[in-house]
């Protein structure tokens, strides 16, 4: 099983389609699967749109509407589903509202500044825009681009000056920590310029959806016009293209297994981060949680006999309470506790109240939970003076499970 964790994308298609933040954000899924989760909407502008039809009422939509459907194929949505099962892309709350695990009345969820900072980001960009680009799943280009093409060595994908000496050092302090071989993973960063390069997009988009490269290179067009023509959308260096950290791994998958493992920060998370105001101490926590996937991938810690939400949510808290065993330990990157803390409680917008979709990854308290109960086994084990194999911190962790997913209405 592959599993990424991808903010941004829930947030892009809740606003876009919803016109609402808060809570309703926070229930969203990814871009890519929006017009399976809604079909008639009315933008903020006043124009309606319906995405399953092919209609708008904006003259612009309209015509970018009818040409995207006329090149994309009859079933493009399933298409798109069977792409982020493969790429481990999360998936649309609204594909598994009949698979409820959980009762939503017992959790508590709310906005979080990631949210608000998001919101201000979509409000310069034209509705019909974001719509397009949503029904095309290009919110998720640059991840699959990445995931397709990048290589460390390739300076497209290297990462982002400002941050790329810290990245890279809490990198090698993760793979000398855990008692697993993460020297195939590849450390790299995301851009938001392959969103107006029509030569990377074509075979990209060839891949995702199975079309001749004649028919790829047209909705390749249709991207490059969207993203270039919206000034909101700065070319393609908006934030919201790359508000994304994920990890990856093929294994299994018989196309996808011949690429590299991968753990990727997009320029937009990083930017993001800033904004919210936990730049010194959020990259290096997204870094431990995203490299504890790895350390799954590598244990086989995704097997479980969970099924749907709750399978995902314990692999989600899982690697929130390994990365912050991880960044707090004084033999990994020992970070001040309540700092760390703070900054993923500011960032846990990936907690969510999504409790019927395969993606759920936990709400925000039960995410805070799980982080607080990794910090005080950091604290507990360097007082002893080691390191914990993964394999025990996994046996305490599913002990303590129980009591991180408690109702806390």
């Amino acid at each position: 099983m592959r599993r990424t964790t991808a903010w941004s994308v829930a947030l892009v298609s809740s606003l876009a389609i919803s016109g609402t933040t808060g809570a309703t954000v926070a229930s969203a899924a990814t871009t890519t699967s929006s017009a399976t989760a809604a079909s008639a909407s009315v933008a903020a502008d006043g124009h309606s749109h319906d995405l399953v039809a092919g209609r708008a009422s904006d003259p612009r939509a309209a015509r970018l509407l009818a040409s995207a459907r006329a090149h994309l194929p009859a079933d493009w949505r399933a298409r798109q589903a069977t792409a982020l099962e493969r790429f481990g892309i999360d998936a649309s709350a609204a594909r598994d509202a009949l698979d409820r695990a959980i009762d939503p009345s017992q959790y508590q969820c709310a906005p979080t500044r990631l949210d608000a900072y998001v919101h201000d980001l979509l409000a310069g960009v034209d509705p019909s825009s974001v719509e397009i680009l949503s029904m095309l799943g290009a919110f998720d280009f640059p991840s699959y681009d990445a995931v397709l093409s990048g290589t460390s060595g390739d300076p497209r994908f290297a990462l982002d000056k400002e941050h790329r000496s810290e990245l890279t050092s809490s990198f090698r302090a993760a793979q000398g920590f855990w008692d697993t071989d993460g020297s195939d993973i590849a450390l790299m960063g995301m851009h938001g310029d392959v969103m107006r390069d029509p030569a990377r997009l074509t075979p990209l988009i060839g891949f995702l959806y199975g079309v001749p490269e004649s028919t790829a290179a047209q909705l390749a067009a249709l991207v490059v016009e969207v993203v270039t023509g919206d000034p909101g959308l700065s070319g393609g260096d908006s934030p919201l293209f790359t508000l994304n950290a994920f990890a990856f791994s093929g294994e299994g998958d018989p196309v996808l297994s011949s690429l590299a493992d991968k753990l990727v920060f997009g320029d937009g998370m990083l930017d993001a981060l800033s904004a919210i105001g936990v730049g010194d101490i959020g990259p290096r926590a997204i870094l431990g949680h995203e490299y504890a996937h790895h350390v799954q991938y590598d244990q086989d810690l995704f097997d479980s006999p969970l099924t749907g939400a709750e399978a995902t949510r314990r692999t989600e808290l899982m690697a929130d309470a390994f990365g912050t065993y991880f960044v707090t330990h004084k033999r990994g990157l020992a970070l001040n506790t309540a700092r760390v803390l703070e900054a993923e409680q500011s960032f846990y917008q990936a907690g969510d109240c999504s409790f019927a979709s395969a993606a759920h990854h936990g709400t925000p308290n039960q995410r805070l939970r799980a982080s607080t109960w990794g910090a005080s086994v950091a604290d507990q084990a360097q007082k002893q003076g080691h390191i914990l194999p993964s394999l025990t911190l996994d046996a305490w962790f599913e002990a303590k499970l129980p009591e991180l997913v408690a109702p806390d209405a």
